[in-house]
């Protein structure tokens, strides 16, 4: 995140030096007399700036456009050696054309009323120190080596991310939970010859106990009394069942 942030202001603070080093040339740079009137090649001669004229291509913008568009190609490939490359050529043709006016005339002076200095100047002085300034804070591009070790550590954590959420999905779902898993575990500890006991401080095993309405009912009445086998009162044994089926049926009714 850090790095994201300074190569974009430096490609930012590139942009606008570019820019500025290109409108250079149309404004005035000494007695109003524009940047790209002068001749590039009498900054390296022995005479010096003249005041013969130039074609576009041949005065002070020719520099400042080379300058110009080595920012764009280091803005494009996120190079800080072009955008180093290119502030050191704007910064460096202005200076020298200052030195080298500054000998022809014999001084050099800054005025407000179109004598002396000129913004043109100054405009290609600011884009040659904007260009050194966002080469300076440009995080460049990373190497290769680094680049790719920098995947690959991306990629095994992301490998080992993936791999702890397959096992716990595995693990969650071969385990039973709630109720099921404690009752499971009590019939295994309780089977013989499996090799495992329930522990000692443990819930004992649950009994299922038959709930009073599941239970047989009661036959109610009056008990009958013990005969002997032998006795024949079949009459009194009749009477006994039907006193003893009536009071059954009142009790359902009941």
């Amino acid at each position: 995140m850090g790095r994201g942030i300074r190569n974009t202001m430096g490609l930012i603070l590139a942009v606008v030096g570019a820019a500025a080093a290109l409108w250079a040339p149309f404004r005035s740079w000494y007695n109003g007399r524009l940047g790209r009137d002068f001749r590039v090649w009498e900054l390296f001669t022995g005479a010096g700036v003249t005041d013969s004229g130039a074609g576009l291509f041949a005065s002070m913008f020719l520099p400042l456009l080379v300058g110009a568009v080595l920012t764009v190609l280091g803005v494009v490939f996120r190079s800080r050696l072009l955008v180093l490359v290119a502030g050191i050529i704007t910064l460096g043709f202005a200076i020298l054309w200052m030195v080298r006016q500054g000998q022809a005339e014999g001084s050099l002076t800054v005025t407000g009323d179109s004598v002396g200095l000129g913004s043109g100047v100054g405009l290609a002085l600011l884009g040659g120190l904007l260009m050194l300034i966002g080469a300076a804070v440009m995080g460049g591009r990373e190497r290769r080596a680094v680049r790719k070790a920098r995947h690959e550590q991306e990629q095994h954590e992301r490998d080992a991310l993936e791999h702890e959420d397959k096992d716990g999905s595995s693990v969650g779902a071969g385990r039973p939970y709630g109720m099921a898993a404690r009752e499971q575990e009590t019939r295994d500890a309780n089977v013989p010859g499996s090799g495992r006991q329930a522990p000692p401080g443990g819930d004992p095993p649950q009994r299922f106990v038959r709930r009073p309405e599941q239970q047989g009912s009661t036959p109610r009445g009056r008990p009958v009394p013990a005969r002997e086998p032998d006795s024949g009162d079949r009459a009194r044994e009749d009477s006994d069942r039907t006193q003893y089926e009536q009071n059954d049926e009142g009790g359902r009714s009941h």
